[in-house]
């Protein structure tokens, strides 16, 4: 499986039908819910020409990855949740909802269900749209429009007590970690940011409490993933106040909200302006931003590389044959699997071994016996809490058409 990677909407825009099939089966692909906030804002966009704002919408929906797709939990469920003493980990993976237990071939396994949004890009795909959805794009716009990020900026920096003017994004960049550094407002930081990052009121008290039992500690030490979504937001605010980011544009606030998923990601694929300047000031050595322009060439590429395969290789489905990418470094995808230490190349074809076939199957059935029902989906009676925070897998229930594009992705054969 490819390296995680987070991904906008101006990038998948860019793609074609040919194109976003590929980019599905060779990267883990990060869904934020920025993601699909801005998708389905464009319901409320008027578009030039006979498209109507649904096909706009379903021609996005059409594109977004479903089979290697990671709808990643929210900032603020997980700022809260770590406020509350579950921890984030932020280690450039998708961080998902668990799931219910269950054992799978004798071992614990998480299964989750097809995510909601997934749900709901499946009817958009069908230009099929609920009144809560039309709702939900109307309110938000009009939020948009009300808002004054000009005035936000200010007030924050008034409360930050910042003092320094930057003159680049680098040193906004600067002064934003001085302020989250700043001996002496341990408080204020912690306050200010459940304020900026729209946490809920009533869970306040519960909060404030905890950071006091612990030893009144720096948010940085106290909660990491917090002081990076607060990091995210001195630095939109300071380089809003003087006009290094437009607070002219409403949109630009809902941009950066991206950033606050980079630690769930080894790649952040964007052609978007904001993100080219802004994103690398976050990024750890281990990570990587791709101009969504340059993976698109290189998709491009290896849709030629593809096709040109035999017939009878493209009928095993785009899911076997596009497993990984061409072990050939002229491919960019190939060089960004290798920088993320991942094998590209192609594994020895299975050989048919009738004794350890049998042995595998007396193993199942053993199973079976001992458990009394099925392997897969045999739900124990009681799992420590320890086992559900390490499982041995996580399996996501999905639904993959078999036809996408010009590809055949799952064959017919197969159930």
């Amino acid at each position: 499986m490819g390296p995680a990677t987070l991904f906008d909407k101006s990038f998948i825009e860019m793609l074609n039908i040919d194109e976003a099939p590929l980019f599905d089966l060779l990267f883990s692909c990060v869904i934020s819910p920025i993601f699909f906030v801005e998708v389905l804002a464009d319901l409320e966009k008027g578009e030039p020409g006979t498209r109507t704002r649904e096909k706009v919408v379903a021609d996005v929906a059409n594109k977004t990855p479903v089979a290697h797709s990671y709808p990643n939990v929210s900032h603020a469920a997980l700022c809260l949740n770590e406020l509350l003493g579950a921890p984030v980990e932020m280690r450039e993976a998708p961080a998902v909802f668990g799931g219910r237990p269950v054992l799978h071939k004798g071992k614990l396994a998480l299964v989750s269900e097809e995510s909601a949004e997934a749900k709901a890009f499946g009817r958009w795909q069908q230009e099929k749209f609920e009144d809560v959805e039309r709702d939900f794009v109307t309110s938000w716009r009009a939020q948009l429009k009300a808002f004054d990020n000009g005035a936000l900026a200010t007030l924050a920096k008034q409360q930050l007590m910042i003092e320094d003017s930057p003159k680049t994004l680098e040193q906004a960049f600067e002064i934003a970690k001085a302020v989250l550094n700043r001996e002496g407002q341990n408080f204020l930081n912690l306050k200010l940011g459940y304020s900026f990052l729209g946490l809920d009121p009533k869970m306040w008290r519960f909060v404030e409490d905890r950071w006091k039992e612990l030893g009144r500690h720096p948010v940085r030490e106290h909660a990491p993933y917090f002081a990076h979504c607060l990091l995210v937001d001195i630095f939109v605010n300071v380089a809003m106040q003087k006009k290094l980011i437009s607070p002219d544009r409403p949109s630009n606030r809902t941009d950066m909200a991206y950033l606050y998923y980079l630690p769930f990601a080894k790649l952040f694929v964007s052609n978007d302006k904001l993100h080219l300047r802004t994103a690398p000031l976050f990024l750890k050595p281990s990570q990587k931003l791709v101009r969504g322009s340059d993976l698109k060439a290189d998709l491009k590429l290896l849709v030629e590389h593809y096709s040109s395969l035999p017939d009878d290789e493209l009928e095993k489905g785009l899911f076997k044959v596009a497993a990984r990418p061409p072990d050939d470094d002229k491919f960019l995808t190939t060089r960004l699997w290798r920088e993320c230490g991942l094998d590209t190349t192609p594994p020895p074809p299975l050989k048919h071994d009738p004794a350890l076939y049998q042995r595998i199957s007396q193993d199942i059935k053993e199973l079976s016996a001992k458990s009394r029902a099925p392997v897969f989906g045999t739900r124990p009676t009681r799992f420590r809490r320890e086992d559900l925070n390490d499982p041995d897998h996580h399996l996501i229930q999905r639904f993959v058409p078999r036809k996408w594009g010009r590809w055949t992705i799952i064959p017919q054969d197969v159930k």
